[in-house]
């Protein structure tokens, strides 16, 4: 498997981050000064997101191939045994499965997908498509005029959109747009799964969810079953999907907390 891109700041005991689906590592420099202050901290491009090359047609993409690829993505960065890990939607589920695999010292959700009843809901699916065919038509808008409409554009993954840059949401955009044909292909998988068996997992875990999370909402996307009674459950307060662009000093917050705190269980409002 191609060697990914990654985004690497800072020295210390290594703590990975995972990008959600149509987004790349650089999802995550709202929080990278923050986390790397004292830890070495490695924000990844799953292949066909951001800079790393997409798979063939001929490889068969599944959960299990994409965990493969992260194990051999951290033995090639020296990272022999577990390791902190921070996954976001899309990053969060294969966090987990990593983390079922034993992959992970601590693992850390931000609105991770697939805790959902049977199989995605059809309202995400939908706005996926939608934001597939955004993406489509702004390929050839002007940058300004994509900035200057960031509020209409990412308004379903960004609590609050305005409060980026207008060079950030071209960023957010570009990376969408070029994730395109992964993505379709990623989604054709993921419409069928749903995290299950994780009850046995005994390294911490926390999982955390914005109040205005517009894609996966407590009614059909925020179930608990299959996750160990030890999880800790946090609210972001005012944050939406990716809460990483909303509050990132939070967000870090809560990051470096779950992968260093002591576990306690129940629901706490970060």
């Amino acid at each position: 498997m191609t060697e990914w891109n990654r985004i690497e700041r800072g020295e210390g005991r290594p703590l990975v981050l995972l990008h959600g689906g149509g987004a790349s590592a650089r999802c995550w420099l709202p929080v990278l000064d923050r986390l790397s202050a004292d830890r070495r901290v490695i924000a990844l491009d799953f292949p066909g997101f951001g800079r790393t090359p997409a798979p063939g047609a001929d490889v068969h993409v599944s959960m299990d191939w994409i965990v493969d690829g992260l194990a051999a993505e951290l033995q090639r960065l020296g990272i022999n045994g577990p390791v902190d890990l921070v996954g976001n939607s899309m990053g969060g589920l294969i966090g987990l499965e990593a983390t079922k695999r034993g992959m992970a010292s601590s693992f850390v959700g931000l609105a991770p997908v697939a805790l959902w009843h049977k199989r995605m809901p059809l309202a995400l699916r939908a706005q996926f498509q939608v934001g597939l065919a955004a993406a489509l038509v702004t390929r050839t808008a002007a940058r300004s005029v994509v900035g200057k409409t960031r509020s209409v554009g990412l308004w379903f993954p960004v609590g609050h959109p305005d409060r980026m840059t207008a060079a950030e949401a071209v960023d957010f955009v570009q990376d969408f747009d070029r994730s395109g044909p992964t993505l379709r292909r990623a989604l054709k998988i993921a419409k069928k799964l749903r995290f299950e068996g994780g009850q046995g997992i005994t390294v911490p875990v926390t999982i955390a969810f914005g109040t205005l999370d517009r894609m996966l909402p407590p009614s059909t996307s925020q179930v608990r079953d299959q996750l160990p009674a030890h999880t800790k459950w946090v609210t972001l307060p005012d944050c939406g999907h990716m809460p990483m662009w909303d509050n990132p000093e939070l967000v870090a917050n809560t990051i470096l907390d779950g992968v260093s705190a002591t576990r306690s269980t129940g629901e706490q409002t970060a």
